[in-house]
């Protein structure tokens, strides 16, 4: 089930609204035409539930992050 999921990609990322913000940039950039948006939400957040992933993305974010300018 989905929840499972996101519990176990909570552990890794604790932050649930960051969490929702990389699944949702992610599932974008995932998402094939031939493929179900649930479906690939799914992936998505079964590969935040993966530590060494999770933590790539976190570094990627940090990164933009500071890039961004002030506002």
């Amino acid at each position: 089930m989905r929840s499972d999921r996101i519990h176990k990609a909570l552990v890794n990322i604790p932050n649930r609204f960051v969490l929702c913000r990389l699944v949702a940039v992610a599932t974008r950039k995932y998402h094939d035409p031939d493929l179900r948006v649930q479906d690939a939400i799914n992936d998505v957040i079964g590969r935040f539930a993966d530590a060494e992933f999770a933590t790539q993305q976190l570094r990627i974010l940090a990164d933009v992050e500071t890039k961004l300018p002030a506002v």
